[in-house]
């Protein structure tokens, strides 16, 4: 019988508790309600003292003609003048996209110039100039040795050169140096 007892009074305090909950919320909604509708009240209030604007009356006639080729005048001046400045952001832009390009271009020739000299020294070997030989008084015997190679390409190519006739031409009787 406690235990009956027991059950019906808590179930009475949660229904209590809800009831209190309950009216709490309700009361917040109306304080809320309340306030909006007196800070709405005090804005209407306040827009009634204010002074009204009265716009100031003109005592002598107005030439409305003349005043409008005025304003019209002003305003196609300011836009004449919108238009210059137009006008040279204009060329400022064509200039500044010109300068791009150029850019550009300089930059793609830049890379051709490195694709050549990837490609050159595989394809086209540099000739030598041809100068007068001079003989050397001591030469070292690895100096020797190193020079072999460049010497004899440079003495093939005087001989390649003869004998497409450039200017000098060698006789039978003169023999070639090696």
């Amino acid at each position: 019988m406690n235990f009956i007892f027991g059950i019906i009074i808590v179930a009475m305090f949660i229904l209590a508790l809800r009831v209190i909950w309950a009216t709490a919320f309700q009361l917040l909604a109306i304080v809320k309600n309340g306030l909006s509708a007196l800070r709405r009240h005090t804005a209407q209030w306040s827009a009634r003292k204010a002074v009204p604007v009265v716009l100031p009356r003109i005592s002598q006639e107005v030439d409305w003609e003349a005043m409008s080729e005025t304003v019209r005048r002003e305003i196609q001046r300011r836009n004449s003048g919108s238009g210059n400045e137009l006008d040279r952001l204009e060329l400022q832009y064509q200039a500044k996209q010109k300068t791009i390009k150029l850019y550009e271009a300089e930059i793609e020739l830049a890379k051709l110039e490195r694709e050549l000299h990837k490609i050159k020294p595989l394809n086209v070997s540099p000739e030598p100039e041809v100068k007068k030989r001079r003989k050397a008084k001591t030469q070292p015997a690895q100096a020797v040795t190193e020079d072999n190679a460049s010497k004899t390409a440079q003495q093939v190519f005087q001989l390649r050169e003869a004998l497409k006739g450039g200017g000098t031409t060698s006789s039978n009787n003169q023999p070639a140096r090696h």
